[in-house]
Formats: structure tokens, C-alpha cells, sequence
């Protein structure tokens, strides 16, 4: 188990990001609607909603007291898997772009846990 400070640190990563995560979905998916490809937009949205679930699986598993390393395979997976069903759903020449949408969401839940230890 973790420390409760770094609870809730943990907590204000996942927190931020997911709300940055929801933010570029929602910046994607208008500036790809009024370039005229709001298909495009939207499953590149979708990609990083999908992503920002990784922040609450990782927090359900280090509550859990589950090393990470044990999970990484796994989680990945099961993300990518979503990202492909959905992608079929869509049209199979969308899915490199959910794809990239779950790059984009770990980019950000990175940047988000840089500047949580930067701000110490």
C-alpha cells in the first residue's frame, strides 16, 4: 500500500490528466469538424478517452497494492483492445488514429505526473 500523501498525489495526477485528456478530445474533435473531417476528429477523440482510462486503471492497482510492473502488458492490451473494437465499429481506416489517441492521452498522463514531482 501506498503513503496517503502519495494517495493523493497520485490522485491529482489523474485527476489532471484525465481532465486535460477530456480537453484535447473535445479541442480535437472541433478543429477536426470545422476542417471538415469531423470523423477524423472524433476517433482521434475517442483514442484519448480510451487512453485516459490507463491513469484510473494504474490508480485501482497501486490502491490495490499490485506492483505495476505486473500490470503493464495487461493494461496495455486491454486499452489497445478497446481501441481496435471500437475502431471497427467506425471503419478500419480510423484506427491508427484512436491509436494515436491513446499516444496522445499517455503523453499527457506523463506531463501531468512531470509537473505533480517538479512542483515539490
Amino acid at each position: 500500500m501506498i503513503e496517503r500523501s502519495a494517495a493523493h498525489e497520485v490522485d491529482r495526477v489523474v485527476r489532471l490528466s484525465t481532465v486535460l485528456c477530456l480537453v484535447a478530445a473535445a479541442v480535437s474533435l472541433a478543429v477536426a469538424s470545422l476542417a471538415g473531417r469531423p470523423l477524423v476528429g472524433a476517433a482521434l477523440a475517442i483514442g484519448i478517452v480510451i487512453g485516459s482510462a490507463n491513469g484510473h486503471m494504474v490508480q485501482r492497482l497501486v490502491g490495490l497494492g499490485v506492483p505495476l510492473v505486473a500490470t503493464s502488458l495487461m493494461r496495455i492490451m486491454t486499452l489497445t483492445a478497446a481501441a481496435a473494437a471500437v475502431g471497427l465499429l467506425i471503419g478500419l481506416s480510423h484506427i491508427w488514429l484512436i491509436i494515436a489517441g491513446l499516444g496522445v492521452a499517455q503523453l499527457i498522463m506523463s506531463g501531468s505526473a512531470l509537473r505533480e514531482m517538479t512542483r515539490r
